[in-house]
């Protein structure tokens, strides 16, 4: 019995370290190929949103946000339709109108904005 428990203790812990080395690994992998989708050449925004405010910023064409800080979550709202959550990236390809929202009633965030040009 206590064989089969030791056993199942190394078979849950041993992925536990390899899944950590390829989340480090990749995560910058797949921030900056995400960062490219807008082109070669781009117009870069770097915009604060404080504790519970928005902001709302005209897009057309190919828009990278890239949310970084403690809090990486927003919301987003593309010509006033549905709320969507962004979990640290957000590729679009909209014309319009795109309201970022910080719904944190505790902490600022910080968002990059990448349109193509």
């Amino acid at each position: 019995m206590v064989q089969s428990f030791q056993l199942f203790t190394l078979i849950l812990i041993i992925p536990l370290p390899i899944l950590t080395y390829l989340w480090f690994k990749y995560y910058n992998v797949l921030i900056n190929e995400g960062m490219k989708y807008a082109g070669d050449k781009y117009v870069e925004e770097e915009i604060i949103l404080f504790p519970s405010s928005s902001k709302t910023v005209k897009i057309s064409g190919k828009t990278v946000i890239l949310v970084y800080g403690v809090n990486p979550w927003i919301t987003i709202r593309i010509n006033g339709g549905v709320k969507q959550k962004v979990f640290k990236i957000r590729l679009l390809n909209q014309i319009g109108e795109l309201e970022l929202i910080n719904e944190s009633k505790v902490f600022q965030v910080k968002v990059k904005l990448r349109y193509s040009v």
